[in-house]
């Protein structure tokens, strides 16, 4: 009696769950999907199929004038999917666009397979927040005002962003090249400190971080610091200096950071070099942290 009950609750919370967002299944799973919307939760795995889902809003109105019909706007797309978004095909491509700026009720879930290649494009100031993680293809992101959340991800990664910050999380081995920068936001890059890359860190006016099990061999360049260290200051658990010392080999010894209202470029190799990895900011802090 008491399995019974058990699978009876299972069954209700399964059929409450499933009423309670909208889902839109597109089968795909090659191509390019171009996202021009404000934000999105994109998630990786291993299916067939596009998934797009949507809680529903205890704020959705059901205007029964306007069963059977759709909505639509000047903007010439229209809401196939029933969550405020337009999803077309075009050969290898699918392009999503919200048919009204800035009226989504609710952050748009989609679920892609890892053959998927992912391009997220919006210059508008309604913006959320974007998170990606677990995907294993290219990733190409331009945004404004956009925050963005990278999480497991392999790269290859072009990352763009004005306004908005960047934290990213990478599990294991990159696919570079990886790109990461943002002219007026932070950018956070937690990685193994066994990673295999060639990296690049800068910033104008703020200052270069990096936990102190990254021993990069940097490569001398005419602009560069290369006797003195300055004081070192803890941050959560990096370190930075106002420069740093290396020995004949360049490589860096105990200072893992430097900083400097001129603009500075650190350029080395991380365990004999492997994947490019660019992490920049022109106005804030760069963080490289051991995962």
């Amino acid at each position: 009696m008491k399995k019974q009950l058990a699978v009876l609750f299972t069954l209700v919370a399964i059929t409450i769950s499933a009423s309670a967002q909208k889902e839109y299944k597109l089968a795909k799973s090659s191509g390019k999907l171009n996202l021009n919307i404000g934000g999105a939760i994109v998630e990786g795995y291993s299916g067939n199929e596009i998934i797009f889902s949507m809680a529903k809003s205890e704020n959705d109105v059901v205007d029964e004038r306007a069963k059977g019909l759709r909505v639509i706007s000047g903007s010439g797309f229209a809401d196939n999917t029933g969550m405020g978004i337009d999803v077309s095909e075009k050969g290898d491509e699918i392009n999503v666009n919200p048919v009204r700026k800035g009226v989504l009720t609710g952050i748009v879930t989609i679920k892609v397979p890892q053959n998927i290649k992912i391009a997220f494009n919006n210059t508008n100031v309604n913006q959320d927040e974007l998170i990606l993680k677990n995907l294993k293809n290219e990733i190409e992101i331009s945004v404004s005002y956009t925050k963005i959340k990278l999480e497991n991800n392999t790269g290859p990664m072009n990352v763009k962003t004005l306004y908005g910050s960047v934290d990213a999380i990478f599990n294991g081995e990159i696919k570079g090249p990886v790109s990461i920068v943002s002219v007026y936001g932070y950018v956070d890059v937690s990685m193994p400190a066994t990673t295999k890359a060639n990296v690049e860190l800068g910033t104008s006016y703020g200052n270069l971080y990096a936990g102190e099990g990254f021993k990069i061999a940097v490569e001398k360049s005419t602009n560069e610091k290369t006797e003195s260290a300055g004081t070192i200051n803890s941050v959560q658990g990096l370190t930075k200096t106002t420069g740093y010392s290396i020995n004949s080999q360049g490589s860096v010894i105990g200072l893992n950071s430097y900083s400097s209202r001129d603009r500075e470029t650190l350029k080395g190799k991380l365990n004999g070099g492997g994947a490019d990895v660019i992490l920049k900011s022109n106005y804030k802090n760069v963080y490289l942290r051991e995962k």
